[in-house]
């Protein structure tokens, strides 16, 4: 992909589809079919946001949702851009997410800061041994791709939530994105072999979490970072990351 086309024509309001110029390969999961294509967008104030999310399934119950976004203050420049955020499932597992950004604003501090690529690995619901071959598994692949990852718990999530992995690197890295998209399916396909299925697995406190309390609590935050992301437009983002389950 090239950086320039990256910085100035990616998802801008009202793009009619997706600009696959834009795209990472997903990963190497066998039999995943496109069963869906969603498109979501928010105008308040001068900030737009634009979600173009397209849904996959395997015949075995394995259900991919990838998102594609881009929040962008057009006045002051400032934006947040989703490059292949994904939610992957397996009925009677928990949920993996994986959050794929490239911004020139400093989550912590809410300030403007250089271009820099994050992406951060959650696994909620997860049992202590779920929690222990997936985190191996992840820490193993980041170890041999030379990534420096950090993991740590999150106050302001519930406890089911569980810790936040992340990778941070200076820059537009799409590269990074591919290969920690990789590896957090190979840790995951890793937990769905080595620890039991749970039947009626009850998928509600992750989905009430992420559409009714996260989605308040991003509009907040980004309004602190300069963006106007109504709590609407999140919450329609997360019902498609997380419904059906």
């Amino acid at each position: 992909m090239d950086n320039d086309l990256f910085l100035h024509h990616y998802l801008k309001p009202s793009a009619d589809g997706l600009d696959r110029r834009f795209t990472v390969p997903l990963p190497n999961i066998r039999g995943l079919t496109p069963c869906g294509e969603f498109i979501v967008q928010g105008h308040l104030e001068d900030t737009f946001s634009t979600n173009i999310i397209t849904k996959f399934e395997d015949p075995t119950g394995l259900r991919l949702v990838e998102v594609y976004k881009n929040t962008e203050n057009l006045k002051q420049g400032l934006f947040i851009r989703l490059v292949g955020t994904m939610s992957l499932v397996r009925l009677g597992y928990p949920v993996l997410f994986l959050d794929a950004a490239v911004s020139n604003l400093d989550v912590q501090t809410a300030q403007r800061s250089a271009v820099s690529t994050r992406v951060a690995i959650h696994l909620p619901q997860a049992s202590p041994e779920q929690k222990e071959v997936f985190y191996a598994a992840l820490n193993h692949g980041a170890d041999a791709a030379g990534l420096i990852y950090a993991c740590r718990e999150l106050a302001s999530l519930p406890s089911f939530w569980g810790p936040l992995w992340s990778v941070r690197a200076e820059g537009i890295n799409f590269e990074m994105i591919k290969i920690l998209r990789s590896i957090a399916w190979t840790a995951y396909n890793a937990l769905c072999a080595q620890t039991r299925q749970q039947h009626a697995f009850d998928y509600r406190p992750v989905q009430e979490q992420m559409i009714f309390k996260n989605s308040l609590q991003e509009h907040h935050l980004f309004k602190k970072m300069g963006l106007s992301v109504p709590a609407e437009a999140q919450a329609a983002f997360f019902s498609v990351l997380v419904a059906g389950m």
